[in-house]
């Protein structure tokens, strides 16, 4: 079975790398292909009874390429998935059913094919939630169809993905997947797509995406746990009375209200009312005062007191300190006050090698205590965006930093970024921030040894990255309002029953990669010399520029461009000045010019070109023309050309099939889609 999947995921990742380059204006949809909906499941054959290509194009016995390649064409143009898959069921579901040999292929196909050949609606939740229980994704009861899936919302207490993937969708709706790859490059992205978001609706969208958490938590065992018995040595204690503190008790204490399981939509009323009141307490003195209070009452522990003191130079022990502490902190963020912060500078006598943060209680730097601290805060709060903000922590910092710190501690760019700031340059904002990160993490010297001295641009796409992409991806196509075994079956039985097909699947996968891509490729436009010599240098064989050659070619000619400098216009002008992400205009332009070889011959054999290069430089004794023959079944890049345009332009209706199992892609991304209803979990 090894063999089998990997070769299925050769054929996938060929078909799809295939259709990353197609088009996205819609073929004529041509003459039908006649079908009827019934499978001969007495068919079968023995895919082992003759070897690989054996004759021409075919890949195993009754599986052509010639056939996969109409398959495409025929999934490109489907009323539905429902289709697609009945395609799969009348073409290659005996000869599947007949390897399985338990007749599982049979029982999933014969209502699908039902419900085709009648014209009837069909599911196919069921059959996702026995695959679910099978791979062990949900729970299982001698019920073969029990969903552990309940309306009891009491069951998934706080499992990780179900009940965090709500805040994970929000996230992404809000800065994308790029931020995600939790390296520099992800943290410099994300500060310039904010850079031009007003502070008041950060602070917003952070009280909207902490909702959720904080009501799985006040839901969850562990919170019941630690309102039993609390450790009065550790963390548990200061959470509990901070919550406690900021929960509103007119209707029940905090504890009480976790120990009476309340539902999640409960969960969420309290943990909105918490939040609430966290803000409300920078500007309220009655609700700061009563979280103080809570705490001193609380905590007994000395050490969470000391730490307190030291922090702020204060303690919570009296209500006259109490009442000071939370005066000045209402008059800091007060939308009222008017202090602007000043530049900080050294005191002349200050040392600051022998100074010690907080040896003075509430002392941060040298004659800069935490009242001041309060007001540049309040003072960053009262602005409009977070550039204004930033420009005003330059306002406070940049001097002492460049005189006092760059020096002693290497610290770069500072004036650099507060520049560009200022002159509302974002992307060399960007730049700065990614080579004052490098700089001070050492980041690509632990995670990107190989790239160690390489220009900054080339970023690569982490584990990270690709996930939280794919995660993208899954939310735009299903629009789920969370993952679980459950909610993904409810998803891909609304998706299977709709107007879609292979078009827009890959239309869609074309859509979320090139947001990504455009602005890497965009960073590579803009050094891209630098780039080349970087690897002109590390290459031993000679072989760099030959491959550099053909590869700039391929692109340029796939794309529909003349030269390296107009394609790299052209990215530049799809680039927000302000995200630095790709605009919708450019992202519709790539993805039209990627998918257009569907429907455009010569487009199509650019990719001839390349292959017979490639082919040269291996020294193989077979030419590329036998090499391609062998492998395709055409005589002729221009024949399969011709032939891939034709089948793209096709669609099924009602009558004969025609062919013999050429469904095999259907198979595979079937077993794809099911597989990642697995994965998430």
């Amino acid at each position: 079975m090894g063999s089998q999947a990997l070769r299925q995921v050769v054929i996938l990742l060929i078909v799809v790398c295939h259709g990353l380059s197609a088009y996205a204006i819609l073929p004529s949809k041509g003459d039908c292909v006649p079908v009827e909906w019934a499978a001969n499941w007495n068919d079968s054959a023995d895919i082992n009874s003759t070897y690989a290509f054996e004759k021409p194009g075919e890949i195993i016995d009754g599986v052509v390429v010639r056939d996969i390649i109409q398959l495409a064409g025929l999934a490109w143009n489907a009323r539905s998935w429902r289709e697609i898959t009945g395609l799969f069921c009348v073409s290659y579901g005996p000869l599947m059913n007949g390897l399985i040999g338990d007749n599982s292929i049979r029982r999933a196909c014969d209502p699908i094919l039902s419900s085709l050949g009648s014209n009837r609606d069909s599911s196919i939740y069921d059959d996702c939630i026995r695959v679910s229980i099978i791979s062990g994704a949900s729970d299982a009861s001698d019920d073969p169809l029990y969903l552990y899936y309940s309306s009891n919302d009491d069951i998934n207490n706080i499992q990780t993905v179900p009940n965090l993937s709500p805040t994970a969708f929000e996230l992404l709706d809000w800065v994308g997947p790029s931020p995600f790859s939790f390296d520099i490059y992800g943290a410099c992205s994300a500060l310039r797509i904010l850079l031009s978001t007003p502070v008041a609706d950060i602070l917003d969208k952070v009280q909207d995406i902490t909702v959720h958490p904080l009501a799985v938590v006040l839901k969850s065992d562990i919170f019941r746990r630690i309102c039993r018995e609390p450790d009065p040595n550790h963390d548990e204690i200061l959470a509990l009375a901070i919550v406690d503190g900021l929960s509103d008790p007119t209707d029940r204490p905090l504890c009480q209200f976790v120990s009476s399981n309340p539902t999640l939509e409960a969960s969420r009323g309290r943990a909105t009312e918490i939040i609430n009141n966290a803000e409300d307490m920078l500007t309220d003195t009655f609700a700061c005062q009563k979280l103080l209070t809570a705490w001193n009452n609380t905590i007994r522990d000395e050490y969470f007191h000391n730490i307190f003191n030291m922090i702020t130079g204060t303690t919570v022990r009296t209500t006259r300190d109490r009442e000071q502490l939370c005066t000045d902190i209402s008059e800091a963020f007060s939308s009222d006050y008017r202090h602007t912060p000043t530049a900080y500078s050294l005191p002349q006598s200050a040392d600051l090698d022998g100074f010690r943060i907080w040896g003075t209680p509430g002392e941060f730097l040298p004659g800069f205590y935490f009242g001041e601290v309060l007001n540049i805060a309040g003072a960053f709060m009262r602005t409009d965006t977070l550039r204004d903000g930033m420009i005003q922590l330059c306002d406070v910092s940049e001097e002492f930093i460049t005189y006092e710190l760059d020096p002693k501690y290497g610290i770069p760019n500072i004036t650099k970024m507060c520049a560009s700031l200022r002159d509302g340059q974002f992307g060399e904002l960007e730049d700065a921030c990614l080579d004052s990160l490098s700089k001070l993490t050492g980041y690509r010297y632990s995670y990107y040894r190989d790239l160690v001295d390489s220009p900054l641009s080339m970023r690569s796409f982490t584990i990270l990255y690709l996930g939280a992409i794919g995660v993208e991806f899954y939310r735009k196509l299903f629009q789920p309002t969370r993952i679980s075994p459950e909610d993904t079956c409810k998803d891909l039985d609304t998706y299977f029953r709709t107007d879609n097909n292979l078009q827009s699947l890959i239309l869609l996968t074309v859509d979320v990669a090139l947001r990504e891509v455009i602005p890497i490729a965009h960073g590579i436009c803009e050094n891209y010399r630098e780039i080349y010599d970087y690897y002109a240098r590390r290459d031993r064989s000679g072989t760099f520029p030959a491959v550099e050659r053909d590869v700039r070619s391929f692109i340029l000619d796939h794309f529909g461009f003349v030269s390296r400098e107009e394609l790299c216009r052209s990215i530049a002008i799809g680039i927000d000045e302000e995200s630095g992400r790709a605009t919708d205009e450019a992202v519709t332009r790539f993805q039209k010019e990627a998918l257009r070889f569907l429907t455009d011959e010569q487009r199509c054999l650019a990719f001839d070109l390349p292959f017979r290069r490639l082919w040269r430089e291996t020294g193989s004794r077979e030419s590329a023309d036998e090499v391609f023959s062998t492998y395709t079944g055409y005589d002729s890049a221009e024949e399969a050309c011709k032939e891939l345009r034709q089948f793209f332009a096709s669609k099924t209706c009602g009558g004969v099939m025609l062919g013999s199992h050429p469904y095999m892609l259907v198979l595979v991304i079937i077993q794809v889609v099911l597989a990642t209803v697995v994965f998430v979990q």
